[in-house]
């Protein structure tokens, strides 16, 4: 189970951008204090749970819950997996949030619609030569 430090502000999770995590990265922030809380370990895989200042478990968003999905698909996904494996455990996080950031996109990936656009705009120009 997640331990909370009595210091630690309760359920309201503080913007993102207010705490010290890397800003270029799609990441999931929920409450707790234990890095080897075991619904993260295993929803963030295989990146690395970690604390920030002492009350708040985060991790990059794993690539894989992109698949077939935008950021905000790929945020449910994990908010699911991390509340699934929680109630498993008898201990639902009771707050959490995601934070998709656009500086985090992936180089020369896009989706499907930007994709489509840039061939519908590249086939118009070379359809006017």
């Amino acid at each position: 189970m997640a331990n909370m430090d009595t210091t630690c502000p309760g359920n309201a999770i503080p913007e993102v951008i207010n705490l010290p995590i890397p800003q270029n990265i799609n990441v999931f922030v929920t409450t707790g204090t234990n890095a080897s809380y075991q619904p993260m370990g295993v929803c963030c895989q295989p990146n690395v749970v970690q604390v920030a200042d002492r009350c708040w478990l985060w991790c990059e968003v794993p690539r894989s819950y992109f698949n077939g999905t935008d950021g905000n698909g790929a945020g449910h996904r994990i908010s699911s997996c991390v509340a699934r494996m929680g109630r498993e455990l008898n201990d639902p996080r009771q707050s959490s949030t995601f934070q998709m950031n656009t500086a985090a996109a992936r180089p020369g990936m896009g989706s499907l619609k930007e994709i489509g656009l840039w061939v519908l705009a590249l086939s118009g120009f070379v359809y006017v030569l």
